[in-house]
């Protein structure tokens, strides 16, 4: 395998995720209220774009055009995510696994709720947002893990993981950058480490993400994008594939949310006018063995 970004610094991506929430917090009738992702946004050119309010706007009209739905599935993927967590909080289980955090959010916001937050990610990225969140005051329980090379049971398990008590997995902007066998791993894993009634969030793009022959202009600029800055994309999917993926290693697929369905159900009003391209969806899945 050839050298990638996250085996020297943090990941790019994950600035570009975090800009793109934090910019939406900026606006009125933002979609997110997520503030805290402007802490981990270090590069200039995402700093700059969030200067002021006007600023991070034209950003994400610039962002629509040149990728329409992206900023979309960015920012309501995260609204699945923190409604999941409320529900799971509320029925009772009590672990959170971020895997692949990024500069994922959720330990600052839920810092009301009566869980405990394992953020796995590549170690390069960690120790940028490790140095950042203890400025804050946040600590989640860290597991340094490369999926591609990593053992993620024997990582959490060292860091506290309960096996024998239900958790809610949170995976999200990761499947798009591992190789098929690392995704298998992956799951496998989870299958021998959550009990049934464990949940899972999990997102994922179409097929024709991988590689540059996507018919669609907006996903081979993206596509490039990505594999320019060391994160290529490895894989994509369809609903039926992923149905089958889960059901190999124990879980049972709910829904999967588009684009287009996210929107008609965050913003009915289309209050925001964001664009609806549609090439990433977001499944909630249950362990059921």
């Amino acid at each position: 395998m050839s050298l990638r970004r996250l085996d020297q610094t943090a990941s790019l991506t994950a600035q570009f995720n975090a800009w793109q929430r934090a910019a939406e917090s900026l606006q009125a009738g933002a979609l997110l209220d997520d503030p805290q992702s402007g802490w981990f946004v270090t590069h200039p050119a995402f700093r700059l774009g969030l200067a002021s309010p006007t600023v991070a706007r034209w950003g994400l009209r610039l962002l629509d055009r040149w990728c329409p739905g992206l900023h979309a599935h960015i920012v309501l993927r995260r609204r699945v995510s923190d409604d999941q967590l409320r529900a799971a909080a509320a029925s009772g289980i009590s672990q959170v696994v971020v895997l692949g955090a990024g500069f994922d959010t959720s330990s600052q916001h839920l810092g009301s709720l009566p869980v405990t937050v394992f953020e796995v990610d590549a170690p390069s990225t960690q120790h940028d947002k490790r140095r950042l969140l203890e400025r804050h005051g946040f600590q989640p329980h860290w597991v340094p893990c490369d999926f591609e090379r990593d053992d993620v049971a024997t990582g959490l398990r060292n860091a506290g993981f309960d096996s024998a008590r239900p958790a809610l997995v949170v995976w999200l902007g990761v499947t798009y950058y591992l190789t098929t066998p690392a995704l298998e791993s992956t799951l496998a894993q989870l299958e021998n480490l959550c009990t049934p009634d464990s949940r899972l969030i999990m997102d994922y793009g179409d097929p024709d993400i991988v590689g540059h022959g996507s018919p669609r202009p907006d996903v081979r600029r993206v596509s490039r994008y990505v594999s320019r800055n060391g994160e290529p994309y490895r894989t994509g999917m369809t609903a039926a594939q992923v149905d089958e993926l889960l059901a190999r290693h124990g879980f049972e697929a709910i829904t999967h949310q588009r684009v287009p369905a996210l929107l008609d159900h965050y913003d009915p009003a289309n209050s925001r006018r964001l664009a609806r391209g549609d090439w990433n969806a977001v499944v909630t899945a249950h362990r059921v063995r």
